[in-house]
């Protein structure tokens, strides 16, 4: 049973465009180790991505409630590396991991808008949002480098009072480079080459896995 499940705002964005001809289907499943909960429609991406690959899962339309009203991908994800807890798993346009580093130290204000970070991450040039715990922000200056400058609490997330030095920075898309929020004049845009868009977000109790043990996951969005 999850702890939340949610199609979030960059999924809506990814509908808009496939209505529109455009885009790429949302089918790409990756999972993940995050220790806060609350998956939101303000993700970008998930809290702490593991380090095994997506795998593209396979799509149909099924019917719930009505005729065809339920968008369903389901896949399995094999543990490759070090055995580790499963807490969250997300659907995205892109079968690329996307980039993720880490705080360099303490973040210890919601006002704080320069973050330390131990790697540079994401596109040298314009805005990206990022995910950190359950909190979206808006990097405007220092891509590419381990200081940036951001604009906290994008997208209705709230920022919070305190990250220790190690959590996860995990920068996410917008709905395939569909601009989702102009601040201070900048709209943010992303590259799908570089991790694609968080279609759908789902975090739950942990699932211990061993090297070779697999979960199998299905995903349902019902249009209501």
């Amino acid at each position: 049973m999850a702890n939340a499940a949610t199609a979030t705002f960059s999924g809506r964005s990814i509908i808009t465009a496939r209505l529109k001809g455009s885009g790429t289907e949302p089918k790409n499943i990756g999972w993940g180790t995050g220790t806060v909960t609350g998956s939101a429609n303000s993700d970008v991406n998930m809290f702490n991505p593991a380090t095994e690959g997506r795998v593209a899962g396979t799509s149909s339309m099924i019917s719930t409630s009505f005729l065809a009203d339920t968008y369903q991908v389901v896949g399995s994800i094999t543990c490759l590396n070090a055995g580790k807890t499963i807490t969250e798993a997300g659907l995205f346009d892109s079968v690329t991991n996307g980039p993720q580093t880490t705080l360099a130290a303490t973040v210890a204000s919601a006002g704080t808008t320069v973050f330390p970070l131990g790697a540079p991450v994401g596109p040298t040039v314009g805005n990206f949002y990022a995910q950190i715990g359950n909190e979206v922000v808006l990097v405007t200056a220092g891509q590419n480098t381990t200081s940036v400058s951001v604009v906290r609490a994008q997208l209705g997330s709230v920022a919070a009072a305190n990250y220790p030095a190690g959590t996860s920075f995990t920068p996410g898309g917008d709905g395939g480079a569909y601009s989702l929020a102009t601040v201070g004049g900048a709209t943010a845009a992303w590259t799908p080459a570089l991790g694609g868009s968080l279609f759908a977000h789902a975090d739950f109790a942990g699932i211990a896995v061993s090297v070779n043990d697999s979960i199998n996951f299905t995903f349902r969005d019902q249009f209501a």
